[in-house]
């Protein structure tokens, strides 16, 4: 049997975080492990992002999986703030601090050191990078073959091996209107981008505020953030272009294109010359049937919580898969400088993850 504190030593050496980090290196290393756990197949595989290097996943099959369990191998950027070099395990007390210790890679561990013991039935292991900024590579996995005959999925991320079952979704677009631009004594008889862009934001605004009462329990309101609003050089000239970005979050279980089709009319009604450009449309999250993971989690999955933050888990709902949240770690702990898992909660996963591949 193996340590998920040896084996989450070795997964934090990796450097995996989304501006320097290679993913393909600890693709690979984690695709070795998994062959050497009785695998019936293991493959590796790229999915290209937008700009920089591309995004990798391995992905482990044991008979013909209904059941996803799935954590992500990348990181965020080290906060400048860390004490110590976060490729380097730091135990101190009951914690174990290093990068990606809570997010995800102590999930990863556990799933590892249980399978030592428990060679699951009809279950996939996917270990996939670019949560923390794309999702190119959940979004290849779902449309591979290996998708295929997926029921359901434990999504791993630090709730401290609660079951999270609800959260928001996450879109964000930016709007642009360009002008001919000029002298500044023309500003009478010329159109300017930052007036016409400041009148959809107030448009905007008054939608969102219409619907701060909407949503379920805990979710109510949509969020819709005016992030920011550029364009100009200088105070006696008139901007040949302006640009506004704004960011929402709708509670789960709405329909998040029909929610684009509103704001879409809104930006055509004020401004039908602008250029409207979706930058991000991850849908919400709510676990449809929580009663069929009783069997795989316990009683875990009798105390649901909602999350505070947005998950790939909603990626897999969107496609028909039924998902959970669940892992080691606190989210309080990811992303900041120091970041800490207990090492009490990755023996504790060890065995829940255990027992799941035992009877599945």
């Amino acid at each position: 049997m193996s340590d998920p504190v040896s084996l989450l030593a070795e997964l934090v050496a990796f450097r995996t975080d989304v501006e320097e980090g290679n993913e393909r290196p600890l693709a690979d290393h984690l695709a070795a492990l998994l062959r050497a756990r009785g695998a019936d197949e293991v493959t590796v595989a790229d999915a290209p992002r937008a700009q920089g290097k591309p995004s990798s996943y391995v992905y482990a099959r044991f008979g013909r999986p209904k059941l996803l369990v799935n954590a992500h191998l990348d990181t965020v950027p080290p906060n400048a703030d860390w004490s110590s070099d976060p490729f380097v395990p730091r135990i101190e007390g009951d914690r174990l601090y290093a990068l990606g210790a809570a997010d995800t890679k102590g999930a990863a561990a556990a799933i590892l050191s249980a399978l030592d013991d428990a060679k699951p039935t009809d279950t996939g292991i996917l270990f996939s990078g670019d949560e923390e900024w794309s999702g190119v590579a959940i979004r290849d996995f779902v449309g591979s073959a290996h998708f295929a005959g997926l029921e359901r999925a434990i999504v791993c991320e630090p709730t401290n091996l609660r079951a999270g079952t609800r959260h928001r979704g996450i879109g964000s677009f930016e709007v642009d209107v360009t002008s001919p631009g000029g002298h500044s004594s023309l500003a009478d008889k010329l159109p300017s981008p930052i007036a016409m862009l400041s009148r959809l934001g107030v448009a905007l605004d008054d939608w969102a505020r219409a619907h701060r009462d909407v949503g379920p329990k805990g979710f109510e309101g949509m969020c819709l953030n005016l992030a920011k609003l550029e364009g100009g050089v200088a105070f006696n000239v008139i901007p040949a272009h302006g640009r506004l970005v704004v960011s929402l979050r709708p509670p789960p279980g709405f329909d998040t294109v029909a929610i684009r089709a509103e704001l879409e009319a809104i930006i055509a009604k004020a401004l039908p010359e602008a250029k409207t450009r979706f930058t991000r449309d991850n849908p919400t999250f709510a676990t449809r049937d929580l009663k069929s993971f009783e069997p795989l989690l316990g009683k875990i999955a009798a105390a649901p919580i909602d999350l505070g933050f947005w998950t790939e888990a909603a990626v897999l709902a969107a496609n028909g898969v039924d998902a959970v949240v669940f892992g080691p770690g606190d989210i309080a702990q990811a992303h900041g400088p120091n970041e800490w898992v207990p090492i009490d909660e990755l023996h504790r996963a060890r065995e829940i993850f255990r027992a799941m591949f035992a009877q599945s």
